[in-house]
């Protein structure tokens, strides 16, 4: 869905750097808070590295910083059987992108 919302403060970007446990590659990704209207709400995202990774590692975010802007997020469930047959479940918003960027990098 495409909402209204605001990133309030640089501490609401964070950068997080995931380690692949049997290559040992590490990726960069990252979690945006953003501050949505109309119900107004804070909602915490999580950034795939390769959307982290065309923002300039976060770097547009920063950007976008107390100024109302689009963006596009989901709602996500997963439930799985996990190392050792463990079961693993989460559920939370992740950020699809920003129409914005998209149109200027298109364009």
């Amino acid at each position: 869905m495409i909402v209204t919302a605001r990133i309030n403060d640089s501490d609401d970007i964070e950068k997080k750097t995931n380690v692949n446990t049997n290559t040992g590659e590490s990726r960069d990704s990252g979690i945006v808070r953003l501050q949505l209207f109309n119900p107004s709400e804070v909602v915490e995202c999580r950034v795939a590295p390769d959307l982290w990774d065309s923002m300039a590692s976060g770097a547009d975010l920063k950007k976008l910083i107390d100024k109302k802007t689009e963006f596009k997020i989901q709602h996500t469930e997963r439930s799985f059987a996990g190392d050792g047959g463990k079961h693993v479940s989460f559920s939370g918003w992740h950020l699809l992108g920003i129409p914005t960027l998209e149109n200027k990098s298109s364009s």
